[in-house]
């Protein structure tokens, strides 16, 4: 199968600060890869850097093997960013300027985006504006702009995070649909339980670096998580952490 993402030497520094050192991974076509690591690891900055939202001149990023400073290899991304940031207008005129800027046939659209509003359970809410709408249907509304292209790859940063369990369940009925169909997604996450039973791949970060990429079939992704990130901070915390008491913090006896 080809590498359907491909990410070389992807350094990236802001104000002389260096945040990405060098990252290179791949995926391929048709695999779900986990992204993980600690908040502030450089998960969501490779993410802006993929789809082109952050400028980066050391490296190179390919999607289908397509320049990702070439807009064109945009056509090909569905991508749910970690935080909204909606304009001010309407449900249903938001989705539109999205198959409008795809060049999607109106009718066809209409249909899938009727079909995804009664999957995530959002119906009557073409007409609130998306300001007014919970943190849960903003996410469903971002899923569902993604998917409006049937793109050949999406770039998912914490997908799920606000989402009810029941929102959460199909979401990742949907993802299953969309591997069975041989689409390759790439998902930042910090919910280690859920993404085990779906990735095929994953990639950890940490500290700007890329320390492990592999496959996780039949091992368990909390043991390579631990190995591959800084162990000794994490005991270090662990140890603090163990010195507090319920009396400490609430100043009462047990």
């Amino acid at each position: 199968m080809a590498n359907l993402l491909q990410v070389e030497h992807l350094s990236l520094t802001m104000n002389k600060t260096s945040i990405l050192k060098d990252v290179s991974f791949e995926i391929e076509e048709g695999h779900l890869c986990a992204f993980i690591g600690s908040n502030g690891a450089g998960k969501t900055t490779t993410i802006k850097c993929i789809v082109g939202l952050y400028p980066y001149t050391q490296g190179k990023i390919t999607i289908n093997g397509v320049s990702a400073k070439n807009a064109m290899s945009h056509y090909a991304l569905g991508y749910v960013p970690e935080k909204e940031n909606f304009p001010k207008i309407k449900v249903k005129r938001f989705l539109t300027s999205m198959s409008e800027f795809y060049h999607l046939d109106k009718n066809k659209t209409n249909t899938t985006v009727q079909k995804l509003y009664q999957l995530f359970q959002i119906e009557g809410f073409e007409n609130h504006r998306l300001t007014k709408l919970s943190s849960g249907q903003k996410k469903k509304i971002l899923i569902i702009q993604a998917l409006i292209n049937n793109p050949d790859i999406l770039i998912m940063d914490e997908p799920t995070e606000n989402m009810d369990p029941d929102a959460r369940l199909i979401f990742y009925e949907v993802i299953n649909t969309f591997k069975k169909m041989k689409k390759t997604i790439f998902i930042s996450t910090h919910n280690l339980d859920e993404i085990q039973k779906y990735a095929d791949d994953v990639v950890i970060i940490n500290d700007g670096e890329i320390k492990f990429t592999g496959s996780i079939k039949s091992k368990d992704l909390y043991q390579i998580y631990e190995r591959y990130t800084d162990n000794k901070r994490n005991e270090s915390v662990a140890k603090e952490i163990k010195k507090i008491t319920a009396a400490d913090i609430f100043n009462t006896s047990l």
